[in-house]
This record gives structure tokens, sequence and C-alpha cells, in this order.
């Protein structure tokens, strides 16, 4: 049975306030789902939604007023096109990391319209860190998950960094909170060999 174990409220590394969700359930198997998201329904990104407004309001103005061609008025419509496609289809809501222990961990992006899933299978998955990224003038942090790749070749098996949570940014203390209950059921789950399958487990 699933349960809402807590809701904390932090601010990501630019300033807006994140809600993180952490969803557990008790029975078999054990799991935990952890939910990040902008305190309001606004959306935060890049793509703010008061420029694509400004810019069709300028546009339509433009083709009201102003005498241009009908290739012109086309080119307008394709570019304003593009942008609202872009909006609807790249603009993060929310991010989200559903653990399995012996399956699997999902992570989730939400966007304004679709959503993105990425599945790592519980024998591929290595360690969990928290990785630090210099990226211009700031120190960034990110939970990153090391995943074991060419596992059938042992000598040459290497590592793939996996960061999480890339849209969101939260704060270290918000990452700190997932990282010890994700390693807390690293730590309790058994070894699963990447030979197995998942009716091979004992």
């Amino acid at each position: 049975m699933a349960k809402s174990d807590s809701v904390v409220e932090f601010d990501n590394v630019n300033g807006f306030p994140l809600y993180l969700k952490v969803d557990s359930r008790s029975g078999s198997p054990k799991s935990k789902y952890f939910t990040i998201s902008y305190k309001t329904k606004e959306n935060k990104s890049n793509w703010p939604l008061l420029p694509l407004f400004l810019a069709l309001f300028f546009n339509v103005i433009a083709m009201c007023y102003i005498t241009i061609s009908v290739t012109t008025i086309v080119v307008i419509i394709i570019v304003l096109t593009f942008l609202l496609f872009f909006y609807m289809t790249r603009c993060v809501q929310s991010e989200s990391l559903l653990v399995i222990p012996t399956v699997g961990i999902q992570s989730s992006i939400k966007y304004v319209y679709g959503r993105e899933n990425n599945f790592i299978p519980w024998s591929c998955v290595d360690d969990v860190i928290i990785n630090e990224v210099i990226k211009l003038n700031r120190v960034l942090y990110y939970l990153t998950i090391l995943v074991k790749t060419n596992y059938n070749n042992p000598e040459n098996e290497a590592i793939k960094l996996i960061p999480l949570f890339k849209y969101t940014k939260p704060r270290l203390m918000m990452l700190e909170r997932i990282y010890s209950e994700l390693q807390t059921l690293l730590m309790e789950a058994p070894v699963v060999d990447a030979g197995m399958g998942s009716g091979d487990i004992g």
C-alpha cells in the first residue's frame, strides 16, 4: 500500500521554490517514489509563457497594420507554431524517480504536454553519488546514478553516469535527502547478478 512519507519545500539553484514529495510502499516489493515539482503551476523554465504571448500579440498587430506579403505571414505563422510546439514539449513541470529494489530505477520528466521515462535495471546499478559540477561561475550538484555497461565482459566493464533532476535543479539539501534514502535501499536490497532474470532472484 502506497503512502506519502513527507513533503519538503526548498528553493532550487535559481531561487524558485520546489516541493519534494516522498511516497513509499510498505508491501512487497518495497519501493520509494520521489517527485520534485515547482511550488506553483507556473512554469519556471527558460521558455515562459509571457514572451510567447507577447511575440504572438505583436505579430498579430504587425499583420493588421503593416502591409506585408503572404510569404512573410506564412513564415511568422511557422515560427510561432514552432515556438508553441517547443514550449509544449520541452518545458518541464516536474521530475520524478521511482526506485524498486531488485527490479530497477525509473526516472521520469513531465513536460507541459507529454512525459519522458528512462528505466535502469537493478542489475546495472553500481552506486548513487552526488556529483559536483562547475558551470560558468556556479557550483551545481547533481544526483547521479553509476550504471555498469558491458557487464558480460568484466575486463571491459565501464561505468556510465546518468544525472537526475537536471531541469528542476534542486539544491544540495534536497539531493542529500533523496541520496540517503537511495543508499538505504541499495544497502538493504540483495545483490542481483546481471546475467540473471527477475525470476531467478532467490
